[in-house]
């Protein structure tokens, strides 16, 4: 795409790059999601295949060798043993990692029914929340969670999910949005400077991955391979699909201003976009792993987060 002279660019064009590029990623990064799911599925129905006719064949070889050379054929059976011990455990581990993801969504669920009707089991509830944080890596979170469990016994059944968002939440939310920012600021300008569609691809792809992957952790989910697609398919899931370019619309005085706006490049509209998609990928992830339901309508945060992307491909400018 050719670069276009600053202060040449109406305000109009620029919101329509924008959104069109947004869409253009995230139509991509759906697609890629939907490859990787399929792919998923026959690579665990060919690898089943194979395990089967693996087993069925060193079996075989097994009594072969038991017959002919029974030590040999001993150690061979160990082996044997061994490697299907191994498998088993991994196999398991990563089942245990959906089933964690799993237990979030019934965390939700329940959430959910305790906010619109808050009953005495809402603090058995509550208590599961507290055992999944208990040993979380934040002294701070561990020092609420504490705080929290001393209070229960004395907190009506309408204040315990609003105290489980002051105390433990609230401040998981609060450093899962400087991740967002992070992320964001910096797949916004490395792709706003790349001349190369492949290169920001693969640049969108890789940031988001470690992103969604430091966010879950925060919130106590470590997931493993099969948890990690699952929990990619419900960060799509509940990826907000407003238009960035409405954002910009309602709000571009409050970000930057029209003039600054519409200095923007045609190629730094792409890095703007490229950095609102990757905030609303981590604002997916917050809402697929945090075990209350997020009830924040991200307007503000998103609005300068905007800000932030458009300041800082500016200042990127400016330096070269």
């Amino acid at each position: 795409m050719n670069e276009i002279k600053p202060g040449r660019v109406e305000e109009k064009a620029i919101l329509k790059e924008v959104e069109q590029e947004e869409q253009k990623r995230l139509t991509k990064l759906k697609g890629i999601s939907g490859f990787a799911k399929k792919s998923l599925i026959l690579a665990s129905l060919l690898a089943s295949l194979i395990v089967i006719g693996t087993i069925y064949d060193a079996a075989f070889t097994a009594s072969s060798m038991l017959t002919a050379m029974p030590f040999l054929g001993v150690i061979y059976l160990i082996l044997l043993f061994a490697f299907i011990g191994i498998l088993g455990y991994t196999l398991i581990k990563q089942y245990l990692g959906y089933v964690k993801l799993k237990r979030i969504d019934a965390l939700q669920q329940e959430g959910v029914t305790f906010i619109k009707h808050p009953t005495a089991e809402v603090k058995v509830y509550a208590l599961k929340i507290v055992k999944q944080y208990k040993m979380h890596e934040d002294p701070l979170i561990r020092k609420n969670i504490e705080q929290l469990e001393r209070e229960l016994g004395t907190l009506m059944a309408s204040e315990v999910i609003e105290r489980i968002d002051e105390l433990l939440l609230n401040p998981l939310d609060k450093k899962a949005k400087s991740i967002i920012v992070n992320y964001s600021t910096q797949t916004a300008v490395s792709t706003a400077i790349s001349p190369v569609a492949l290169i920001d691809a693969i640049l969108i792809i890789s940031r988001s991955y470690a992103m969604i992957n430091e966010i879950s952790r925060l919130y106590g989910y470590k997931p493993n391979f099969i948890g990690e697609m699952a929990l990619v398919r419900n960060v799509f899931i509940n990826l907000a699909f407003a238009s960035v370019t409405e954002l910009l619309t309602h709000h571009s005085s409050d970000i930057v201003g029209s003039t600054m706006l519409s200095k923007l490049s045609m190629h730094s509209a792409q890095g703007v976009a490229n950095g609102v998609l990757t905030a609303r990928v981590g604002l997916g992830t917050i809402r697929a792993v945090r075990p209350i339901v997020y009830k924040d309508k991200n307007e503000g945060f998103l609005k300068n987060i905007t800000k932030s992307i458009i300041d800082k491909i500016f200042n990127n400018k400016s330096q070269n």
